[in-house]
């Protein structure tokens, strides 16, 4: 499964059903501090329903909905399948709904928390999302030149070093083919310490 989210930014559509408006908002967002932000921000306290869902994470996924006193399994769950379908993730949706005073029921309801949801999602441009493993890794301080020329050949950033009797390094990987060549090259140190973590 290739897991993907939204560009940055803020998108808005809205449509309307039996006098019934919904306003949906989305965001690439990347924690729960920032969902919370977003639901600050956009949430319209005069609307009678603020429903929304969310998903985040690559490796290590959570997520989660409201139905804002919809009918249970009417609104936020719907708009959650959406970002499921699509296999998104690092995304908040929000659909603000203005009651026009005719109950749709349960089966047209749902449709339209759907319809809501993957019309604007539809319309985003879409960025792959790849997992990625955080790699720390100490050797012999001979071996420096050889690592660094490594690190420079497949475009590896170190995000941290420290010097105490060996040097440490940390980089970031997404290519598996580069992790594992890395992998091969660190088991060849006589002094090698690794530690890897998938982000």
């Amino acid at each position: 499964m290739a897991l993907k989210t939204i560009s940055k930014g803020t998108f808005q559509n809205s449509f309307e059903i039996k006098k019934s408006k919904f306003i949906t908002i989305a965001a690439q967002i990347n924690s729960k501090e920032e969902l919370i932000k977003f639901l600050l921000k956009y949430r319209d306290l005069e609307a009678q329903h603020n429903c929304y869902a969310y998903k985040i994470g690559v490796t290590q996924q959570q997520g989660g909905f409201s139905d804002d006193s919809e009918p249970a399994g009417t609104a936020g769950k719907p708009i959650f399948n959406v970002i499921e379908k699509m296999e998104l993730t690092n995304i908040a949706v929000l659909v603000i709904r203005h009651f026009g005073g005719t109950k749709l029921g349960a089966g047209p309801l749902t449709r339209a928390y759907t319809t809501s949801a993957s019309e604007l999602l539809n319309s985003i441009s879409l960025i792959n999302l790849q997992k990625a493993y955080k790699i720390s890794f100490s050797f012999s301080i001979r071996d420096t030149k050889k690592v660094d020329a490594f690190l420079r050949q497949n475009d590896l950033l170190i995000k941290q070093r420290e010097y105490n009797h060996d040097p440490t390094y940390t980089v970031v990987c997404q290519n598996p083919k580069i992790f594992e060549a890395l992998s091969f090259l660190i088991a060849n140190f006589k002094q090698e310490q690794i530690y890897i973590e998938m982000i």
